[in-house]
């Protein structure tokens, strides 16, 4: 599933952004703003392919669901409807 690893690599990005923006001062808070809305996006997308592409097998099925769960016990993310669909 590379695409859970593609997610991982885009929740990586996000942390690291979200952690320099909140210990950032004033004038780094506005460049890292826009930088870290694009990643954000770019996480929401990701995320949105790794939930509607198909598996080949239970095992993929299972290890999907598990990824899915993980985020969402974490409060990480939401998986809305119109992601699975």
């Amino acid at each position: 599933m590379d695409l859970i690893a593609a997610h991982r690599h885009a929740v990586a990005k996000v942390e690291s952004l979200g952690k320099r923006l909140m210990q950032a001062e004033e004038a780094e808070a506005a460049l890292i703003g826009p930088r870290l809305d694009a990643v954000m996006a770019d996480e929401a997308l990701v995320r949105r392919q790794a939930a509607m592409a198909p598996v080949a097998d239970v095992c993929e099925l299972k290890m999907k669901a598990a990824y899915f769960a993980r985020l969402m016990n974490d409060g990480w993310c939401d998986v809305d409807a119109g992601d699975l669909h």
